[in-house]
């Protein structure tokens, strides 16, 4: 066979979770549908230059650091395991297997305040001299997930590695995501326990952060681990406007009428809880966020346009996300 120039169509990415931090895995599960991938490694490199040379006079490698984007049309609940930390699975199908993610659990015995890491398969068909590689390690930073209008729902993944291996032959083949995908159209958005409808949302993006730290060891170029630091959940939608109890009103965290004095001393009680629901009419992922709290509320008004309302803030935690399919388990490993 000779080599060959190609392009994605002869490229897959596989995933699976690891038994222990570093140690590759085989990839037996898939992101999600139309899946792209794009992964950086650096060397670090610093050049020495010393007196009597203009040249540079050696190099030396320090630490290695391999970060992968990764990015997928939501069809799949499995990757909230890797973003979250735990999951629980229930039913007795064949359509109503329900799957609950949470946050692994911070302050009660066991203490394990990790999300698992796991390794990327990916590789590309070229014809005598394959890519075949394992990125070793992963483990997702921040996870965006994007519903806008007339688009399918969009996530993107950031993932830094701890190392990965390389051959050229053994290339393997994809994984087949046997799921269907969510559009705009499936989702909704509401408030529970105080404010009701949200009214016509017409974009939605949510994003996790992890927050992880890489920690590297004297006697060894690989990270020894990434640690996480605080948890942090994003908020940003724009909404048709009309009614100003809305979102306005819990972004001021008071109701109409409004003094100007009712702002110099802000601290706003505790806010409704939010519910992101996608149901495609096979499958449903019911995302919910605790406590939301607006900080950033934009009003723009044109004679040209439909008056929409910007806002963009956080919740102070994730109550769960519920996925329900015809799947028996999650849980397993890979």
């Amino acid at each position: 066979m000779t080599q060959n120039y190609t392009a994605g169509w002869a490229s897959y990415v596989n995933y699976g979770f690891e038994s222990t931090y570093g140690t590759v895995t085989t990839g037996t599960r898939i992101f999600g549908l139309g899946q792209k991938i794009t992964h950086t490694r650096r060397n670090n490199m610093e050049r020495l230059f010393g007196l009597s040379n203009r040249n540079a006079q050696a190099n030396v490698a320090k630490r290695y650091e391999g970060t992968a984007s990764v990015e997928f049309v939501l069809s799949n609940a499995s990757f909230f395991r890797a973003v979250l930390g735990k999951v629980a699975d229930a039913g007795s199908g064949p359509s109503s297997y329900t799957h609950t993610y949470t946050e692994n659990i911070t302050n009660s015995s066991p203490y394990d305040p990790r999300v698992p890491s796991f390794s990327i398969l990916t590789a590309t068909e070229m014809g005598t001299n394959d890519e075949v590689v394992a990125l070793i390690g992963c483990k997702v930073n921040s996870m965006t997930l994007t519903a806008a209008e007339n688009e399918l729902v969009r996530v993107r993944l950031e993932v830094p590695y701890k190392t990965e291996t390389m051959t050229n032959t053994g290339i393997g083949s994809a994984v087949v995501d046997t799921e269907s995908p969510f559009a705009f159209e499936h989702g909704l958005v509401e408030f529970t326990g105080g404010g009701g409808s949200i009214g016509v949302v017409t974009s939605f993006e949510l994003t996790l952060n992890n927050n992880l730290e890489g920690l590297w060891g004297l006697s060894s170029r690989y990270k020894s681990v990434d640690v996480e630091l605080r948890r942090e959940y994003n908020i940003r939608m724009t909404v048709a406007f009309n009614n100003t109890a809305t979102l306005l009103e819990k972004f001021y965290g008071h109701a109409a009428p409004l003094a100007a004095t009712d702002l110099a001393t802000l601290n706003p009680a505790a806010q409704a809880t939010i519910v992101l629901t996608f149901n495609n009419g096979v499958d449903a992922i019911v995302i919910t966020l605790a406590n939301i709290y607006f900080d950033e509320d934009t009003l723009p008004k044109s004679i040209d346009e439909i008056t929409k309302e910007d806002v963009t803030g956080w919740a102070l935690s994730g109550t769960s996300i519920v996925c329900t399919n015809s799947v028996s388990t999650d849980a397993g490993s890979p």
